[in-house]
């Protein structure tokens, strides 16, 4: 399982959340059950009398794939170079095109 649809799914069942996020990456119901079941046998969730939640190993797996994912921005967004422009003196003043203009 990748490392975020596992963290999704752990933060799912901590705030007993809604797994419409999972289907939106094309899992289905029963993909949806069997990855909480290998949870389940990880040890990072339990069901007891009805109710599924996480267990501390759980909340510890939560913390060390949320480290892992955000070291720093710049490794998951890239910069958007066609749209850099070359800096102006503050002095200078920018009169555009009458034709430009929208109003």
């Amino acid at each position: 399982m990748e490392q975020n649809v596992k963290l999704l799914l752990l933060k799912i069942i901590k705030f007993n959340g809604d797994i419409s996020p999972l289907l939106k990456l094309e899992y289905d119901y029963s993909q949806v059950a069997k990855l909480i079941r290998q949870e389940i046998a990880d040890g990072n969730a339990e069901y007891q009398k009805g109710n599924l939640f996480l267990t501390k190993k759980g909340n510890s797996t939560i913390e060390q794939l949320e480290t892992v994912r955000k070291p720093g921005s710049g490794q998951w967004i890239e910069p958007e170079i066609e749209s850099k422009i070359t800096p102006i003196a503050k002095d200078f003043i920018y009169l555009p095109n009458k034709k430009e203009l929208s109003f």
